[in-house]
């Protein structure tokens, strides 16, 4: 059964594209370094199991979910806020400003601090747990009021962190996972609050749940509840397995579905350029397949799209993207190996921490950011306004709401 008659529109011919350079493969692999937890290494490939035929209401309820979240699933922005105090130090710890996926909530926290009236300090981490915690330690130095950790989880920096508790430095993270989360190992709790998403769900909670099962539904709706895909996964990023264990549980409602085949990864296929050489591999060996299940969006720019397209299965494979990050605009866009997205706010995140930290600091209880997802492809509109995603757009492109101007004026009282 071809996959054209699911998803693809015709495809233009697409060349194979070269590997990049060895200093942009390791700018662009710090996209989802911060959401790592260096834990263990894997190799080979496992497959999967087919149990038969999907249930049509699995389906049904799949393409229903798939039509509301291309809708937008963000929600109401705060009332109301306590009047920010001018002057605070306010320390940002990005995971790597070479990748746009730090950079941005970066980028936006700075703005919005500044808005405020705060000493904004964005410390560059550049990929590695050493230097997040020494950025840490220059916060406390510096006599921080509170750090705000961009994609950097507790685990990494868990004694730079018990030292800012000691020093009565506030801690607050977003695309980051505090030391209790569950797959960490359920240890003791070291954020004093992070963004939350809706019901009060922790960033791996949401990851694992709402997330990417919006992805998963993506994929049984497309393929009508028969896709046999293959996964990558990935034991050394806790991000990463949090969204397979998400996703499996999905796919296993579908009973149409087969994960054909698990490739695993590791940080060093990202750095090293292997990514590429793998997908091929397995694109070659399981040429049943009709889904290529690729993790996030930095682990399709730095090989998996490339591979899809050299392997010359751009018009039978569905590719599922996550977050939104600029190059996979252009992936989505331009049919260059892959084909939605289920957007992440990058800026809006760095304005929502400061709203949290804002709160925080005067000992008040966080609130619903109203941060939500969308499902964007190119049977929809994409971004008009900004070549990465930055919260709900409307039919034509444009951001549903101007949650810049929404904070100012709660914050002033307005």
């Amino acid at each position: 059964m071809s996959m054209r008659t699911h998803f693809v529109q015709s495809r233009a011919a697409a060349n194979p594209r070269s590997s990049p350079a060895e200093r942009g493969r390791h700018a662009v692999v710090l996209l989802a370094i911060g959401t790592m937890l260096f834990l263990a290494s894997a190799c080979g490939e496992s497959a999967g199991t087919n149990a038969g035929t999907s249930a049509p209401e699995v389906v049904a309820e799949a393409k229903a979910a798939v039509a509301a979240n291309r809708q937008g699933t963000d929600r109401a922005l705060p009332t109301s806020a306590p009047k920010p105090q001018a002057g605070k130090n306010v320390w940002v710890i990005s995971c790597s400003q070479a990748a746009e996926g730090c950079s941005r909530p970066a980028a936006g926290a700075q703005e919005a601090g500044q808005v405020i009236g705060w000493q904004m300090t964005v410390f560059d981490g550049k990929g590695s747990p050493d230097v997040f915690a020494s950025g840490i330690r220059s916060a406390i130095a510096a006599k921080a009021d509170a750090i705000i950790l961009d994609a950097v989880d507790c685990v990494a920096v868990k004694s730079a962190l018990q030292e800012a508790h000691q020093a009565g430095v506030k801690i607050y993270g977003i695309f980051s996972m505090d030391c209790d989360d569950a797959l960490a190992g359920g240890g003791e709790s070291l954020f004093d609050a992070e963004l939350t998403y809706e019901g009060g769900m922790s960033f791996g909670e949401y990851a694992e749940g709402p997330f990417i099962r919006s992805l998963a539904d993506y994929v049984i709706a497309k393929t009508d509840g028969e896709a046999q895909i293959i996964e990558f996964t990935q034991d050394d990023a806790l991000i990463a397995k949090h969204l397979g264990k998400g996703f499996e549980a999905r796919i296993k409602d579908c009973s149409g579905c087969t994960i054909v085949a698990e490739v695993p990864i590791t940080f060093n296929d990202l750095i090293s350029g292997n990514l590429q050489a793998k997908a091929a591999a397995a694109l070659t060996r399981y040429p049943q397949a009709n889904v290529l299940y690729g993790l996030y969006d930095s682990a399709l720019i730095l090989g998996i799209s490339q591979a899809v397209i050299a392997s010359g299965r751009n018009d039978d494979l569905l590719v599922p993207g996550g977050e939104g990050l600029s190059p996979n605009i252009g992936f989505v866009r331009d049919n260059k190996g892959q084909d939605s997205i289920i957007g992440s706010p990058a800026n809006w995140l760095g304005w929502a921490a400061v709203d949290g930290v804002n709160r925080l600091l005067q000992g008040q209880p966080q609130v619903d950011a109203g941060i939500g997802l969308q499902t964007l492809d190119r049977d929809g509109p994409l971004l008009a306004k900004t070549t990465y995603y930055d919260g709900n757009i409307d039919a034509k492109g444009n951001p549903k709401v101007d949650y810049q101007a929404h904070y100012k004026n709660i914050w002033s009282g307005s």
